[in-house]
């Protein structure tokens, strides 16, 4: 059994270790498959986004992420979030979040992640640089097994 915690100690040791080294290239898509509330918190970031703040947004919707189905992640909630953000210009946010401008990349990356077979959030597809051999991690996962799999795909021995 995976669970959250997993992930959150195994983010920061996959940042340094991999993607600020440039060894690995993180690339982010929506998989917003647990109610309304994750495809409205999916569209937000990307209004985030738009302002450089994806990742501030990220970690404040984890960090007050509530029950599927619950509206946790109501506009006017959403809106609240953005308004924790240093830098971010709550107007041109709650203008994205309200015109839904990112709707349809997000609704683009969820078939995407259902024609190549996920079924889980988080969800990771370790790739080579030249597209072979994709593998598949999916659910939070300790830091051991994201690991063997890009050192395996990067070619570093053990």
């Amino acid at each position: 059994m995976t669970n959250v915690q997993d992930l959150k100690e195994s983010e920061p040791q996959l940042n340094q270790a991999y993607i600020q080294t440039g060894r690995v290239i993180l690339v982010f898509k929506h998989f917003p498959i647990h109610g309304p509330d994750s495809k409205t918190a999916a569209v937000a970031s990307q209004c985030a986004n738009d302002q450089g703040k994806f990742w501030d947004f990220h970690d404040i919707l984890f960090s007050n992420q509530g029950p599927e189905n619950s509206e946790w992640a109501s506009a006017d909630n959403l809106k609240k979030f953005a308004g924790q953000i240093h830098g971010l210009d709550t107007q041109k946010f709650n203008s994205c979040l309200d015109s839904e401008k990112y709707k349809s990349l997000v609704e683009n990356d969820m078939a995407l992640a259902t024609s190549l077979g996920l079924q889980a959030t988080p969800s990771f597809l370790i790739i080579k640089s030249d597209g072979s051999n994709p593998e598949k991690l999916e659910g939070s996962q300790p830091f051991p097994e994201f690991k063997a799999i890009i050192d395996k795909e990067i070619g570093v021995g053990g």
